[in-house]
């Protein structure tokens, strides 16, 4: 395992600093109690902007869907507005998509006084991958047990895993707005077609590239990676802004030359300086891929599954769309 903060570690500073911050909006969220959204119908905050995308496929005109962080935000954020706050307040069903990714969520429910909010994990029940060891890790919700810590929760870069994410969204937007549940499962069912669609879009792109392996900034896109036949040999940051040190960064170069690896992603949640260092020293070009999106919109995931393809396609040698 490469040496650094533990990610527990840092979680549990996140949660401490979090909590702080949220000290200053508790009492406005308060006030505005559970009521619902003005308009009369159910509202559904979702915490990223895939799940946003999911929700809105599902829910159609029949719920109001919030995405409670602005486009282009990291979801390691830890502070909020009480406009955020009072979202979450208001809400009847809070998607989050869990494994560790929301590490603040506790502490935001807590704030605004809600001791009856549904909450759904989108990930419950998948297999998740450890940051350092690409193996698979039974997730909880089939038996009853809890997800594991310490795992990669960039579970909805592979589609098949946004597939069933969708069917848990699905299940719990039915369980909320129960007079319009079979056009939510008709109009999820349409989604999934769509999905399985660009599920093997993808893995056409993807399956004769002439090379396989790239350095990713963080360990987001190892999921992406085992899905369609691509290797994440190594990452720049062990977690969103702790840059890598010297050492570590030699380190780096030498296994980039050594695989020969040309393709060195950045994302755009982030500093592009570690990628950029990285290339310098080894000759590799920086990418950019976004795993979480910046645009909310119901087709928002399709794209951005395709622009990150196109991207990988191109950064690995292939020819978009050949």
């Amino acid at each position: 395992m490469r040496p650094g903060i533990h990610p527990r570690i840092v979680g549990d500073l996140v949660k401490v600093v979090c909590a702080a911050t949220l000290i200053l909006v508790a009492s406005l969220a308060a006030a505005c109690g559970a009521g619902g959204p003005k308009d009369g119908r159910p509202l559904v905050v979702t915490s990223i902007p895939p799940l946003y995308s999911f929700a809105t496929n599902v829910g159609g005109d029949s719920l109001r869907v919030e995405n409670l962080l602005p486009p282009g935000a990291s979801p390691h954020q830890t502070s909020f507005t009480p406009a955020q706050a009072k979202l979450v307040a208001e809400a009847d069903l809070l998607i989050i998509n869990g494994a560790g990714l929301e590490l603040w969520v506790d502490d935001l429910i807590k704030s605004t006084g809600r001791t009856d909010l549904r909450v759904v994990e989108a990930s419950k029940g998948l297999d998740f991958l450890r940051p350092d060891e690409p193996i698979p890790v039974p997730g909880g919700g089939g038996s009853g047990g809890e997800p594991p810590t310490n795992v990669d929760p960039h579970v909805w870069l592979d589609v098949s895993n946004a597939k069933k994410m969708v069917g848990t969204v699905t299940d719990a937007i039915a369980a909320i707005d129960p007079k319009n549940a079979a056009d939510h499962r008709a109009r999820a069912a349409d989604y999934v077609k769509r999905l399985e669609s660009l599920d093997a879009e993808i893995k056409r792109q993807t399956a004769d590239l002439p090379r396989k392996d790239f350095v990713s900034f963080h360990s987001a896109f190892q999921y992406y990676a085992r899905a369609y036949g691509l290797r994440q040999v190594a990452v720049l940051e062990e977690f969103p802004g702790k840059e890598p040190s010297p050492a570590y960064l030699a380190g780096l170069v030498d296994l980039v030359k050594k695989l020969g690896v040309t393709a060195v992603f950045s994302e755009p949640q982030f500093s592009p300086r570690p990628a950029e260092a990285l290339a310098r020293e080894t000759g590799a070009k920086v990418y950019q891929v976004d795993p979480e999106g910046r645009e909310l919109r119901p087709s928002m995931y399709e794209d951005l599954m395709r622009a990150d393809t196109r991207t990988f396609v191109t950064a690995l040698g292939g020819t978009p769309g050949g």
